[in-house]
């Protein structure tokens, strides 16, 4: 059964694995696949059907940020569903209850009820909302990259076609990637690990938090565009891998930042470079992979998705409510103490940005022949 509250108070962030959206315990890794996938992503990537049906949806979609402000004018009559696909007490489910609240505000107290849907890498939360009454009354949080790779993942059984079975409406977060190491660690910045990957191929080893995620996907692209042989080690989540790190039993891993940011502050962990597409504010001397790496970003991000039948009238109603959420300057101010980065735009920009990291990732998995279970 689904967990449901209504959000009349807001947990904190904690140092969960934004990925899985639920708190890790300490365990030890499950594989150790050794990647050996030297040269870069090729440019030759042909474009899916999926895609094709993907970017002319994207094109009526953009056409919703011109509605008339009647848009506005949609009425909610009863409490708004909305849907999850973490368990409670992580960073996505109290990033839920964060936006839940604010959304209940502007609504004028009308209860905004968080209900939990995890597992099946967010597609069961995705089912629900697809197959929720198309009335503008639930909404559900997407994670945009598994959005974007779970059709090109080979051995991967969706149950829902989220391409046709949802419509986007805004992208709302960003979670910055850290590529972190120990700070005895022979190398301190992105090229001196490269030069030290290649001189020892096979000895340089990156954690990730789970098969096909994006920690997987990012470590997988880095060795590759890098050229470099490298060992991945599984974990079950962000949490052990950033423990076995500080043991020194890792080398190096892609981190969230909110997990991550302690230890580097407290110098047990020596942040290497930023997957962001800009330099991080709180540590501006950090570099960038694309610096280094040209075209090389990979932050998690998180948006929100309604049934693909919604009325484009509510689907501009709820991107103008959220934007005008994510653009409140107290909001933003709690999502940045937390090192989140607050987005906005519209419901065809979203859509534009799942099309381009199905391309990015798809490149990913096909080079590094990555396949769902194996």
């Amino acid at each position: 059964m689904p967990r449901t509250s209504a959000c009349k108070a807001h947990s904190p962030l904690g140092p969960a694995d934004a990925e899985s959206g639920v708190g890790t315990r300490m365990a030890r890794p499950e594989r150790r696949i050794v990647l050996a996938v030297p040269g870069r992503v090729g440019k030759s990537y042909a474009e899916p059907q999926p895609e094709r049906r993907m970017r002319r949806r994207s094109l009526a979609l953009s056409l919703l940020a011109l509605a008339p402000k009647g848009a506005g004018a949609q009425t909610v009559t009863r409490d708004v569903r909305l849907i999850v696909p973490f368990a409670p007490g992580g960073t996505v489910d109290a990033l839920g209850r964060m936006v839940a609240d604010a959304l209940g505000q502007r609504l004028g107290g009308r209860n905004v009820i968080v209900e939990n849907r995890s597992g099946g890498g967010t597609f069961i939360a995705m089912q629900a909302v697809a197959t929720a009454p198309p009335d503008g009354h639930t909404l559900a949080l997407s994670a945009t990259a598994l959005l974007a790779t779970g059709p090109v993942m080979p051995g991967f059984v969706m149950p829902v076609d989220t391409d046709q079975a949802l419509a986007p409406v805004t992208s709302m977060i960003r979670v910055p990637m850290v590529l972190v190491a120990r700070p005895d660690a022979p190398y301190r910045t992105l090229p001196e690990l490269i030069a030290y990957g290649r001189a020892h191929p096979g000895r340089l080893n990156i954690g990730n938090s789970g098969l096909g995620g994006q920690t997987h996907l990012l470590a997988a692209r880095l060795a590759h565009e890098a050229g470099m042989v490298v060992e991945q080690v599984q974990y079950r989540g962000g949490t052990p891998a950033l423990l076995d790190i500080l043991a020194g039993n890792a080398d190096i891993y892609f981190s969230l930042l909110p997990e991550s940011m302690p230890f580097i502050r407290d110098n047990r962990l020596r942040a290497i470079a930023f997957a962001s597409p800009e330099r991080y504010p709180a540590l501006p001397d950090v570099p960038l992979l694309r610096e280094t790496l040209p075209g090389f970003t990979g932050d998690v991000g998180y948006g929100m998705v309604v049934a693909a039948a919604t009325p484009p009238e509510w689907i501009a109603f709820w991107n103008t409510q959220l934007n005008g959420v994510m653009n409140d300057p107290a909001f933003r101010r709690r999502l940045e103490e937390r090192f989140l980065v607050p987005m906005n735009g519209t419901p065809g920009a979203y859509r534009d940005e799942i099309v381009t990291d199905r391309r990015i990732w798809g490149e990913v998995i096909r080079a590094a022949n990555i396949r769902a279970g194996s």
